[in-house]
């Protein structure tokens, strides 16, 4: 019963990305990507400190050992600052179809770093779902000619080599939250720790920048101010709600599964571009769709041995 619900959550935790991937598509085309990455933080730790305060008496965590926090701030670090610094820097170089399918690479690596790390293994039945659910989303992902890669052809390696750097982070920053968390810390708790070494990271990194002021003096412009409150609506179903379901998930589900199915937002995406944003979506696509669908459901459906 566990298991379901780890994956529910982690399917929840897919929707929360793709609302946040529909903003954050709008809003980098008006401020930069690092931009956003770096004020959302700003927006999403008051609000995470003060749900703490509500759920758990405190404003930060009381009573985490010494050991989780560093585990989890390093994954704060990983995700919130360098994982995301990497994939937008292959968004830039590469485009975001072929970022998303090197992306689609991370449960894989997930999978790996959660053996070599915590020794935890998947059966036969759960790696067939996994792979079904990634050949799925990433024919989605190739499938897709509406969006055109910025890359140029110089810039090819470094972007393929940003964006598996990128998976390879983010999946860390998995496998690190969990180990982290392995001392029963409150998934809220969690993610105030997260959320406040990958600002603290952010901070340091904007600073060597002298980015730090100039990100901020962006908003303070009349003709950005709705896209302050997207960025607030994005911080609020992303790093807030998103992270807090995949934390939870994570709890309770193996982190291959986990990170497999939060993978799913590009599908999760499909029927909102077509009968939301009447975009056209191919039939390729949409068999993408259902293989994508099917691997999930051999996921919900899978024994728990072979």
């Amino acid at each position: 019963m566990e298991l379901i619900l780890g994956q529910t959550l982690a399917l929840f935790t897919a929707l929360c990305f793709a609302q946040n991937s529909l903003i954050y598509a709008h809003v980098g085309a008006i401020v930069s990507s690092s931009t956003t990455a770096h004020i959302r933080l700003w927006i999403a730790v008051p609000l995470i400190l003060v749900i703490h305060l509500i759920f758990q008496g405190t404003l930060v965590p009381i009573g985490v050992a010494f050991q989780s926090w560093v585990f989890i701030g390093l994954s704060g670090v990983l995700g919130f600052c360098i994982a995301d610094l990497f994939i937008f820097s292959a968004l830039v170089k590469i485009g975001a179809r072929q970022t998303m399918v090197i992306m689609t690479t991370s449960p894989i690596f997930s999978t790996i770093f959660a053996y070599l790390i915590e020794g935890e293994v998947i059966t036969a039945w759960q790696a067939f779902g996994m792979t079904i659910t990634l050949l799925g989303v990433a024919w989605v992902i190739l499938v897709d000619r509406n969006k055109k890669a910025t890359a140029n052809k110089k810039n090819i390696q470094a972007g393929v080599a940003f964006a598996i750097l990128g998976a390879l982070t983010q999946a860390g920053a998995m496998v690190l939250a969990k180990k982290g968390m392995a001392g029963s810390v409150h998934p809220i708790s969690a993610n105030v720790i997260r959320l406040l070494f990958g600002l603290i990271s952010l901070i340091i990194f904007t600073a060597i920048k002298k980015s730090f002021f100039s990100d901020f003096k962006l908003f303070m412009n009349r003709g950005n101010r709705k896209v302050l409150i997207l960025i607030i609506l994005a911080a609020i179903v992303g790093p807030v709600l998103g992270i807090i379901l995949n934390l939870w998930a994570l709890s309770i589900a193996p982190v291959g599964i986990v990170t497999t199915l939060s993978q799913m937002t590009p599908v999760l995406l499909l029927p909102l571009e077509k009968f939301v944003l009447k975009r056209y979506v191919s039939p390729l696509a949409t068999v993408g769709t259902f293989i994508a669908v099917l691997g999930t459901v051999l996921l919900f459906i899978s024994p728990a041995s072979f």
